[in-house]
C-alpha cells in the first residue's frame, strides 16, 4: 500500500507537524509513505524519517497548474493509492481525484478554531464530501461538525486524537537569550491572533512584577504580517518586556527548549487539539492554559495542569504565579500529564491509525465511478480550482 500524506506546508506548525507524525508511523510499520508539503517545506523537513519519500512541487496559488501537473505526475509515478490531506489540502486531492479517479481520498480536519465552529465556511466541505472516502476529526466538536453540518456519516468518520512526537538531539539546544535567568517561560504557538500574544504579554508584565528576572520565549513561525510587527513591537516598546521577552522563530530544537524552561504556556482564544499542549506534556513541563477546544480534556479538566478562562490576562499571570510558587504541585501535575500523554496521545495511538489505513484500501469503488463522471469533475473542478 502507498499513501501520501498531504499538507500546505512543513513551518512548525499543529497540523503540519502531525502530518510528519503520522508519516513517520505509516513508514515505521512498513506502509510505504510519501509526504506532500504543496507549497513549500520549512523547519519540519529536518524531522522526517529517512523512510519517508518526501515531495515539494512548488505551489504558487490554487489555480497553480503547473504545480499541480508534476504532482499529479509524481502519484502516477509512484503508484500512490490513498491520499491523506490535511486540512485545506482536501481540496486540491479532490482535483487530483477528478482526474485519477482510483485515487482514495482521506480528509484530516485539524480546523483551529473549535470554538467558534458557528461562522465556519461550508460550502465547498460540502462539496468535497461525496468523493472522500474517510474523515478524522481531531476533537468531539469537530466530529460533531462533522455530522451536523457536513452530513458526513457515522461509517465515513472516525475520531483521532492528534500525538506528540518530540524527535531531534535534545543536548544541542541554541543558547537562550537569557540562559542564566530564572524561571523561565515558553509559549510554543505560532504568532497568530488566535493564539492571544497580547493577552500573555499583559500577564507576563504582571508575573514579572514578582519574579523581575523571568524570562518569556515565543517559539513558532510568523508570518511578517501586522500581528507580528504588533507583538515585536510592544516587545521593544514596553519596559516590562523589553529583554525579557524573546521572540525566537520556528525552531528544530523545541524539546531541548522545553527541557530548559520552567512553564509551558497557551494563551489562545480557540484550538482544536494542541499538539504543542502534548509536547509540554512530554517534556514533563508544567503547563497554564486558556480552557479552548479540547486542552480542558488533554489536562484532564484541570488535574494535569493550570486551566484559565480565555481573555483574561490577571487569571493568567496568577496561575503562572501558583506553579512557580508551588513548584512539588506543579511538578506533580506535570507527571500527572505525562502519564496521560503517554496513555492516550502518545505515538502508540498511530496504532489505531494503522487499522484505518487497511479500510482505506477497501473504500468502494462508487467513488471512483462518482469521480470518473465527467460533468460533474468538470464544475466541481471549477467550484474548487478558482475558489
Amino acid at each position: 500500500m502507498r499513501v501520501m500524506a498531504m499538507i500546505d506546508s512543513l513551518i512548525a506548525a499543529g497540523a503540519e507537524r502531525m502530518a510528519v507524525n503520522i508519516a513517520n508511523a505509516l513508514a515505521e510499520a512498513g506502509i510505504e509513505s510519501h509526504l506532500c508539503a504543496t507549497r513549500i517545506g520549512g523547519p519540519l523537513e529536518e524531522f522526517v524519517s529517512p523512510d519517508v519519500k518526501l515531495f515539494v512541487p512548488g505551489k504558487r496559488c490554487s489555480r497553480d497548474m503547473r504545480a499541480f501537473l508534476r504532482l499529479r505526475r509524481y502519484i502516477r509515478q509512484n503508484g500512490i493509492e490513498i491520499i491523506h490531506a490535511h486540512s485545506s489540502s482536501l481540496f486540491w486531492a479532490v482535483m487530483l481525484k477528478f482526474t485519477l479517479p482510483s485515487l482514495k481520498i482521506v480528509w484530516h480536519d485539524h480546523f483551529g478554531f473549535s470554538d467558534w465552529l458557528h461562522v465556519r465556511e461550508t460550502f465547498y466541505l460540502r462539496m468535497a464530501m461525496p468523493f472522500t472516502g474517510h474523515s478524522f476529526v481531531v476533537n468531539e466538536k469537530l466530529m460533531n461538525f462533522a455530522r451536523e453540518r457536513l452530513k458526513v456519516s457515522e461509517s465515513k468518520l472516525s475520531f483521532l486524537p492528534n500525538f506528540g512526537d518530540l524527535t531531534g538531539d535534545r543536548s544541542k539546544v541554541e543558547p537562550l537569550p537569557g540562559s542564566d535567568m530564572k524561571p523561565k517561560l515558553v509559549c510554543l504557538a505560532n504568532l497568530r491572533m488566535q493564539k492571544d500574544h497580547d493577552n500573555l504579554l499583559d500577564a507576563f508584565r504582571l508575573v514579572s512584577g514578582r519574579f523581575d528576572t523571568a524570562r518569556l520565549y515565543l517559539v513558532g513561525g510568523h508570518f511578517n504580517d501586522d500581528y507580528y510587527r504588533h507583538i515585536s513591537g510592544r516587545i521593544v516598546s514596553e519596559p516590562e518586556l523589553k529583554g525579557r521577552v524573546h521572540i525566537l522563530g520556528s525552531r528544530n530544537d523545541v524539546a531541548a527548549i522545553l527541557d530548559a524552561c520552567d512553564v509551558g504556556i497557551l494563551a489562545s482564544l480557540s484550538e482544536g487539539l494542541p499538539v504543542s499542549l502534548l509536547e509540554y506534556g512530554m517534556t514533563r513541563l508544567p503547563v497554564v492554559c486558556t480552557e479552548v477546544g479540547e486542552c480542558s480534556f488533554v489536562l484532564d479538566g484541570g488535574s494535569c495542569g493550570e486551566l484559565v478562562p480565555p481573555q483574561n490576562s490577571a487569571a493568567l499571570a496568577n496561575a503562572i504565579i501558583k506553579v512557580l510558587e508551588n513548584p512539588e504541585e506543579a511538578q506533580a501535575k506535570a507527571e500527572k500529564l505525562y502519564n496521560r500523554v503517554v496513555e492516550y496521545f502518545s505515538k502508540d495511538e498511530s496504532k489505531r491509525l494503522l487499522e484505518y489505513t487497511r479500510a482505506w484500501s477497501e473504500i468502494g469503488s462508487n467513488q471512483a465511478r462518482l469521480a470518473g463522471s465527467w460533468d460533474m469533475s468538470r464544475r466541481a473542478s471549477e467550484m474548487f480550482l478558482f475558489k
